[in-house]
């Protein structure tokens, strides 16, 4: 990805400057009437649209399927898709229209490509706890660099604040404000922070990412109750007796928006980065005047003469986002050894 687009998706910035609009209708681009939808779950060689207010179950057109890949599926959660009739009750998705944005992981196994999760989003949402699962900045970074390498405008949310009465969460939290990121602290108990989380929520389509035990279900099943019963009902419409509960799915919110469920989604692996280009996730380290190293290839890890270790060593840069920005570089490089 090239540097001026991740820029673009700093925490500073506004994002992209173009989404595509929210609209299900006719299409005028290709050979036949095709519908303009939003693909909600996909299953198989199944996928559920939703076209107007009708959510259609729908196949993968051959043409889709074929040929050599870049990702582990050609349509995903939130795509945007023309889709066509082929037949008596009979659903096609013609066309995969381009991606704004993605969440993104490097595939197990041994094959040469990204596993897209989902697609078109909005707001990268990283949930943590102030308590009970203990804070983890190392969790925070990882997903940062996740969420701004997949062009996604990061928000962070400590959640189960009233677990800290005494704010011993604060550093953090001033930490990561002064960078730049917006931070919402929340709790279900005492709705900190509730009405906040809810105008993202409403926005348009954000993920909610975090460790286990750190109240993302509690959080969501506030602002919409109900919500685990409409997704089993989701789930019910679209597999058919089928057992995907680890499908990536996005489920729709009274009064706007959608909520992306990544319920595989365990640990952070950012793909789509090479180590040397992860410097342009951390703004910190930018601001540091990296080129201004005594080698010209730096990796800002072990080398004499770098600015960024000397930045580190002055407090310029907080100590805990220098090791957080280490630990991807080692596992960056390690992953390019295995895959060479």
């Amino acid at each position: 990805m090239a540097t001026n687009e991740r820029r673009r998706n700093s925490p500073l910035s506004d994002g992209p400057s173009t989404r595509p609009n929210v609209w299900h209708g006719v299409s005028n681009q290709g050979p036949s009437l095709a519908q303009r939808g939003r693909i909600l779950r996909v299953s198989g060689q199944h996928a559920l649209a939703r076209v107007g207010d009708d959510d259609l179950r729908c196949e993968l057109r051959g043409r889709l399927k074929a040929g050599r890949r870049a990702s582990t599926s050609p349509v995903v959660a939130g795509d945007w898709v023309e889709v066509s009739q082929a037949g008596e009750g009979k659903m096609v998705i013609e066309t995969v229209l381009p991606r704004t944005s993605r969440i993104a992981r490097v595939a197990s196994g041994p094959r040469p490509f990204d596993q897209i999760l989902a697609a078109n989003v909005d707001h990268f949402v990283v949930v943590v706890a102030a308590r009970q699962p203990a804070l983890s900045t190392g969790f925070i970074d990882r997903a940062l660099v996740m969420a701004i390498s997949g062009e996604i405008r990061p928000l962070i949310c400590i959640n189960k604040i009233d677990l800290d009465p005494y704010r011993s969460s604060q550093p953090v939290i001033e930490l990561y404000r002064q960078l730049g990121y917006e931070v919402i602290t929340s709790s279900v108990k005492t709705e900190e922070g509730i009405d906040d989380l809810e105008r993202i929520l409403r926005s348009g389509v954000c993920a909610l990412v975090g460790p286990s035990g750190v109240g993302k279900s509690s959080l969501l099943n506030h602002v919409q109750p109900g919500l685990r019963l409409a997704t089993q009902e989701l789930m019910r419409q679209h597999d058919r007796g089928r057992h995907t509960t680890t499908a990536v799915q996005l489920h729709p919110l009274m009064g706007g928006g959608f909520v992306v469920d990544t319920p595989g989604l365990k640990q952070l692996q950012p793909s789509g980065i090479e180590a040397h280009e992860l410097i342009e996730c951390f703004p910190e380290l930018l601001a540091a005047d990296p080129q201004s190293c005594q080698f010209r290839n730096c990796t800002h890890v072990h080398e004499p003469g770098c600015q960024i270790r000397q930045a580190v060593d002055e407090g310029k840069i907080a100590a805990s986002r220098y090791e957080g920005f280490v630990r991807i570089v080692e596992t960056l490089q390690g992953e390019r050894q295995e895959s060479s």
